[in-house]
Parts: C-alpha cells; structure tokens; sequence
C-alpha cells in the first residue's frame, strides 16, 4: 500500500460526519469514503451484488431491480447471522477498493471515511484516526429528525454500533459536534486539522522530527 498520509475518520450514526467530509473536500482534501464505495458494489452492476442477491434471494430486490435497500436492512437488522453474512460479503470488496484508491491517489494526505472503523478493524490501517464525536442523547435526536424514527428504533440503531468508548480509545483527534456547535467552529476545526496533517506530512516526507 502506498505510504500516503491516511487520516481515518469515523464517529457514530448522526455525529455528523458527512458535513466534516464535505468541509475537507472543500479544502481540495481528497476524500475516500466507504459508505459510497459500499453503495456502488451493492449496485444491479456492482462486485457485490449478484453474490448477495444470491445468498438473500428476489425477496431483496425492488421493483427497478435494484436491491431494496430498506428490506435488507430490516432482515439484517433482526438477525445476527444474515447481518454478518451480509458484512462478509461487502467488507472485503470495500477494502480492496479503499487500498486500490489509497495506491492510486497522490494527494498529500487523505481522509478515508469508515462508520464502521472499529467493527472492521480498519483502524490498523491508519496512520491516525480523527473521531467525530457527540452524545448519545444528540445523536438520538438527530436521528429522529432526519430519519423519523422512534426514539426506541434510534436507541437500538446507536446500540447495534461500536460504544461511544471504544471509539475515543481508539482516536487520535477529536472534532466535538453536538447539537450548539455551529457551522462555523466545526468549520474552524477542520481548517485547523487540515493545517496539521498537511504538516505531518510534510514531516513524514522530509523525515524530520
């Protein structure tokens, strides 16, 4: 693997992630995120999609062909081992792609997005690991606005992931997002951040302490 700088950023449902993402981007950070590169391999033409649509049957596909995303995610979700049949399925192929983009990229260093950084153990390959962070309390909330959930299903959904601990044991840098940080002083950490791992880098290559 090619040894670019690689940022791993990650933070539980509704902490906010994409809007720290979009916030690199718009500093020309290069972004890998394997949400998206999740979606595309599960697509009626993606790598991962014949193999789950042989293991789960029709039952999971929408009239348009393509999976139906919410059925599979109400099997999955109410049974362990489908979920982990499932996670066998895509995990692999999304971690070939994140290597074979990390080889292909030449930017001076990249933030490579993973929801699921410890549950993958995707936290090795990282040079540092930058947690979006937030309660519990804010994160049920967030969850019930933008999803319309129940408080109970956005209770379950938080208790499904990786607790709130094991993630900040396994950070390096923190950017804290609850429900009174503004835009701007989120803004104000990335630029900060940003600055620092563009000096790390730096470093790294000039091999300086």
């Amino acid at each position: 693997m090619k040894d670019t700088l690689k940022i791993g950023l990650t933070g539980g449902i509704a902490s906010g992630k994409s809007t720290v993402c979009d916030l690199f981007s718009q500093l020309s950070v290069e972004i890998i995120d394997a949400d998206t590169i999740s979606h595309y391999l599960t697509k009626s033409d993606g790598l991962a999609f014949q193999e789950i649509l042989d293991h789960f049957g029709d039952r999971i596909l929408g009239s348009d062909g393509e999976l139906d995303r919410q059925q599979l995610r109400s099997i999955i979700f109410n049974d362990v081992a489908e979920k982990q049949a499932l996670e066998n399925i895509i995990h692999p192929k999304v971690l070939d792609k994140i290597n074979k983009n990390i080889s292909d990229s030449t930017a001076p260093y990249l933030i490579i997005a993973v929801p699921l950084m410890i549950e993958t153990g995707m936290n090795l390959l990282m040079d540092r690991v930058l947690l979006i962070d937030c309660s519990i309390e804010t994160q049920i909330k967030r969850l019930i606005e933008r999803d319309k959930c129940t408080k109970q299903q956005a209770e379950s959904i938080i208790e499904n992931q990786a607790s709130l601990e094991s993630k900040r044991a396994i950070c390096d840098d923190v950017i804290l997002n609850e429900e009174d940080t503004s835009f701007d002083q989120l803004k104000t950490e990335v630029i900060r951040l940003h600055s620092f791992y563009s000096d790390l880098e730096i470093k790294r290559l000039h091999k300086l302490p």
